[in-house]
């Protein structure tokens, strides 16, 4: 084999294992997704955008308790925010007991931080 057919080889060794790493995000972020959908379901009447904060009732918190919410605060949409507040969403997660890193982003525009200073 010369070294255009070494070369080429080469490439595509590196392409198939970047589209597998690819491929292996992907279906992470779907979990995550289906997660978030299921936070927005069962928390809905707790993150709701354009009403009152109201505490989070128990299946709520049970909800929340076995999500990865970091993960849903990366995956938020400008869609999912003209439904639901993520700063609700991070003051529903704190009062579930689940604590985002420090400095977490949730949402397309503040910190974690940045939003438990807005409440």
């Amino acid at each position: 084999m010369g070294s255009a057919g070494a070369t080429l080889v080469r490439f595509l060794l590196l392409a198939s294992i970047v589209a597998g790493f690819a491929a292996h995000l992907a279906a992470g972020e779907k979990d995550c997704y289906d997660e978030r959908d299921s936070v927005i379901r069962m928390c809905k009447w707790t993150i709701k955008k354009g009403s009152p904060y109201l505490t989070p009732d128990m299946p709520c918190r049970l909800e929340a308790r076995k999500v990865d919410m970091p993960c849903i605060c990366r995956v938020l949409t400008a869609a999912d925010e003209r439904i639901i507040s993520p700063e609700k969403l991070v003051r529903c997660s704190r009062e579930a007991g689940v604590a985002l890193p420090v400095g977490s982003k949730c949402g397309s525009k503040h910190s974690c931080i940045q939003r438990l200073m807005l409440l």
